[in-house]
């Protein structure tokens, strides 16, 4: 998973909506494991959108950018609603799936409506 990949995916995220670190490096060609590491490499690279990558269950990470509560802060004011800690599942962003030759959808999210379930 290259950093263009990365932020590509992430500055994608629209207000209001989330991915999980795994949803993250899916759509960006990673593997599984890179989903540890994703959040230091956000931090880093200080892109648009970061503060929109949670944990799988919709929970700020404890040490999201090195602010937690300054990223909660963000996605409330974005209209995302939190519900004990965690954030609306219906919110959730699933990564792109792959088209039919191999190519992933632009960006590396499914468009508008694109929700996970579960």
């Amino acid at each position: 998973m290259d950093r263009d990949s990365l932020k590509a995916v992430v500055e994608a995220i629209p207000p209001g909506r989330w991915m999980s670190y795994g949803d993250v490096v899916a759509a960006a060609g990673g593997v599984p494991r890179q989903a540890i590491g994703v959040n230091g490499r956000l931090t880093r690279m200080a892109c648009d959108g970061a503060h929109r990558v949670l944990r799988s269950d919709g929970s700020v990470a404890s040490t999201a950018l090195g602010d937690p509560e300054r990223v909660r802060r963000t996605l409330r004011k974005e209209g995302l609603a939190f519900d004990g800690g965690r954030a609306d599942p219906n919110a959730r962003l699933a990564p792109a799936l792959p088209r039919p030759g191999g190519s992933e959808a632009p960006a590396g999210v499914r468009p508008e409506g694109g929700t996970r379930e579960g």
